[in-house]
């Protein structure tokens, strides 16, 4: 074969090359494993925007005055035997909703008498009434178990003179706006340096931007409320901590404590979506699949059917509120798979401060540095709107078939 030195030429049919002389087989491409496959912004994509001036920034909410309201006492001739008349109390928060004229009832006790409130005495809670047939109730026997009063309406005499206003003032809520940041940087030689594929920079300018933004995403769901007045980062300024639906949400919270029922998981769905206006369910990898086990145990399919297992992408409420299922593979897994969010997207918005939306801030570096350093930054807050219009499932160790 001969000896073909250094040259690596053809002789004889054959060729000679040193390895060292050899191209590497290299694909210039990088190949992402979880950034690819799917988006993992699922609730930022979905949630709507809006500014703000300041960095406590604080919203209003307000419900229907309530039909239904709990007594805490009863007295007068109903607490010893029957009487047409006698006194109800209620609470401190529910006594504005009663005024002189208002008709109610009381269910437990009975379905078609009515009561006609003659006075009410603002300062103890304690209302007068009697029933409008002057027929005898007893309220002797409640015991602790007090009736629960259902406001009808109110009825006037002929010629009399004005109602009673009754006005509910809304709630105040409030929120902060927590500043998120992501640095990327390199030295001066590496960002000159002849990389594969893309520069080092713009590599690092894509991941850490997709970090960044799933930073926003988790807090979102997983944000607390709270702020330091003196900051932890140069003992100067203060440091704010946005709350996010985990630190918002109080009403419709369920805790399955071990294997979640169909029945458990239904009335959970039923309690939030009460009120929601849009419902989208973010469910853990065990919630999910508690609904894909259920589909299967149970509805029925065509035999011409080739797929093997079931897709379940809406939940339908006993109401009929069809509700979107998204599995949040990538954030609601591991110590979270047991949980689930419901969100009505009309009742969250992502708030920023005014014209500090996400944005890069570039050549942070100090000057005498031979580095190159740019920064994500967001100035992110949350506004959950209302949160009885959302939910929170937890506590899911398995999954129960009945």
């Amino acid at each position: 074969m001969g000896n073909q030195g250094a040259v690596g030429e053809y002789m004889g049919g054959s060729q000679v090359l040193p390895q060292g002389r050899l191209r590497l087989a290299f694909d210039e491409e990088i190949y992402r494993l979880n950034i690819d496959k799917a988006l993992l912004l699922m609730l930022l994509s979905k949630t709507g925007k809006e500014s703000t001036g300041r960095d406590k920034f604080y919203w209003q909410t307000k419900s229907r005055k309530a039909d239904f309201v709990s007594s805490t006492a009863v007295g007068g001739a109903w607490a010893a035997a029957a009487a047409a008349a006698g006194t109800l109390t209620v609470g401190a928060s529910d006594k504005y909703l009663f005024a002189e004229g208002d008709v109610i009832k009381l269910p437990a006790i009975s379905q078609t008498q009515n009561i006609i409130i003659t006075a009410v005495n603002q300062t103890t809670g304690v209302i007068t009434g009697q029933t409008v047939d002057d027929a005898n109730i007893d309220l002797s026997a409640v015991g602790s178990s007090y009736p629960t009063i259902f406001r009808v309406a109110n009825a006037f005499e002929i010629g009399s003179g004005k109602g009673t206003i009754i006005s509910q003032q809304p709630t105040e809520v409030y929120n902060y706006i927590q500043i998120v940041q992501t640095p990327i940087g390199v030295t001066t030689s590496a960002q000159h340096y002849d990389y594969r594929g893309v520069s080092e920079l713009d590599e690092l300018r894509f991941e850490c931007g997709v970090d960044h933004a799933f930073k926003l995403e988790k807090t979102l769901f997983f944000g607390q409320r709270a702020v330091d007045t003196t900051g932890l980062m140069n003992s100067t300024y203060p440091q704010y901590y946005t709350g996010g639906l985990r630190d918002f949400v109080s009403t419709n919270v369920t805790n399955a404590n071990g294997a979640l029922t169909q029945a458990e998981f239904a009335g959970w769905v039923k309690d939030f979506t009460q009120y929601a206006k849009n419902p989208v369910i973010f469910a853990g990898e065990l919630i999910y699949e508690a609904l894909t086990t259920w589909s299967e145990s149970y509805l029925q399919v065509e035999r011409t059917e080739e797929t093997l297992g079931m897709a379940v992408t809406n939940y339908l409420t006993p109401y009929g509120d069809r509700v979107k299922v998204i599995p949040h593979r990538e954030l609601l897994r591991s110590s979270w798979a047991g949980i689930a969010f419901g969100v009505d997207l009309d009742a969250i918005k992502y708030v920023y401060l005014n014209g500090l939306d996400t944005h890069m801030e570039i050549d942070i570096q100090q000057p005498d540095l031979k580095q190159k350093i740019d920064e994500y930054r967001t100035w992110l807050g949350v506004k959950i709107i209302d949160e009885r219009r959302h939910g929170y499932l937890y506590g899911v160790t398995s999954i129960s078939t009945s």
